[in-house]
């Protein structure tokens, strides 16, 4: 019997018998081991990481601290005794002199009772210096000297508190300043401990803020600043306080600066943004990929320490934009992991892959001397 083979089965034919080949030749053919040109783990047993060195740039930095303006002092006077006003000088917002009297209460009996406490310490002396001349003649005993001079401290005591009693009828100002509040109006009655009247003083005027932790170690009693009003006005100032010891529930540190303000122009509860300049420090532009914490909540990156080891190295915030970071605290040169920090402990040896030596420059839009770069604190 005759075959006929056309043209498409001759083709398949020949596919068939390369295939057969191919497949008769690979059998025979030395395996070959794959490589990987970047191992992760070297021969040695030290996992590879790639590490900069990264020099830090001098920017200046701010403490910035939300705020807001207060008086230096603030008192209300209260009454000390019970009476009716009789008599209101002054008038909420008037400016007031230290000893100025302000309001005044009814006195009732109280200037004759002074009269009559003085005219009986007047007896008392009298009767105490006799007492005396007759123990000097023999003419008194110790016992009689005695009750004379105990009549005299009583009479004393009798005109000390009547005049105390007298002179709080007539309520004047501790110091100088301005009435925030009056509390009361001509014909009230007030009993003991009534509110009467608020007195701020604004010479000097200050700035109140809270300060983090974080940023807290760095000020200092006398450090210079200055404040930004919600009008946008500026002032300067110093700092006359920060509390040794952190609010329990925020974690923060209250803080002053003082203002001088003889006018007295501003007034207290605005709103203000308070700036502590800080000396220079050398500062690094990152991308937030490479920030991580540490057990304890703090912030950092991780290096290698001269012996390739992996260390954590703590830092700051110091600004951030749509590029990426500042960050400080790792001082003029740190070697930084940037890839396969997530791969490697703490401790860990490692094997480091350096990049090209570079110095860590600020983008065009971010110079190096920003007095604009500022460490947000809580506040």
């Amino acid at each position: 019997m005759t075959i006929h083979l056309n043209q498409g089965h001759i083709a398949a034919l020949i596919i068939a018998l390369a295939l057969l080949i191919w497949m008769g030749a690979g059998s025979f053919s030395a395996d070959t081991p794959f490589e990987n040109p970047r191992p992760l783990v070297m021969d040695s047993g030290l996992t590879r990481v790639q590490v900069e060195r990264m020099k830090g740039e001098l920017v200046n930095r701010d403490i910035t601290i939300s705020a807001h303006t207060a008086a230096n002092r603030r008192v209300e006077l209260k009454s000390e005794i019970r009476g009716t006003v009789i008599a209101v000088h002054k008038d909420k917002g008037a400016a007031v002199k230290e000893g100025e009297l302000l309001l005044e209460l009814d006195a009732r009996d109280w200037p004759a009772r002074v009269k009559q406490a003085e005219a009986n310490l007047q007896q008392r002396q009298l009767e105490a210096r006799s007492a005396r001349q007759l123990n000097e003649r023999g003419l008194a005993n110790e016992s009689q000297l005695a009750q004379a001079a105990t009549a005299l401290a009583n009479a004393e005591a009798e005109l000390t508190n009547a005049r105390i009693q007298l002179n709080a009828t007539r309520i004047r100002a501790p110091f100088a300043g301005i009435i925030d509040q009056r509390l009361v109006e001509i014909g009230d009655f007030v009993k003991d401990s009534s509110p009467l009247l608020t007195i701020l003083d604004f010479t000097p005027f200050l700035i109140k803020g809270q300060v983090s932790e974080r940023d807290a170690a760095d000020i200092n009693i006398g450090d210079a600043g200055y404040a930004e009003l919600i009008n946008g006005d500026r002032v300067d100032g110093r700092v006359r306080f920060i509390a040794a010891e952190a609010d329990a529930k925020t974690r923060t540190f209250p803080l002053e600066l003082e203002i001088t303000n003889p006018g007295g122009s501003m007034t207290s509860g605005l709103t203000a943004k308070l700036h502590i300049p800080q000396p220079a420090t050398y500062a690094y532009f990152i991308s937030p990929s490479l920030l991580i914490l540490d057990d304890e909540g703090h912030l950092g990156l991780k290096g290698i320490d001269e012996q390739n080891r992996v260390v954590f190295r703590g830092v700051n915030l110091l600004k951030a934009d749509n590029k990426g970071i500042w960050v400080y605290g790792l001082g003029s040169e740190a070697n930084i992991i940037t890839v396969g920090q997530g791969f490697v402990e703490y401790g860990q040896q490692v094997e480091p892959v350096y990049m090209q030596d570079t110095e860590i420059s600020a983008q065009p839009d971010a110079p190096a001397s920003d007095a604009d770069a500022t460490v947000l604190s809580a506040g």
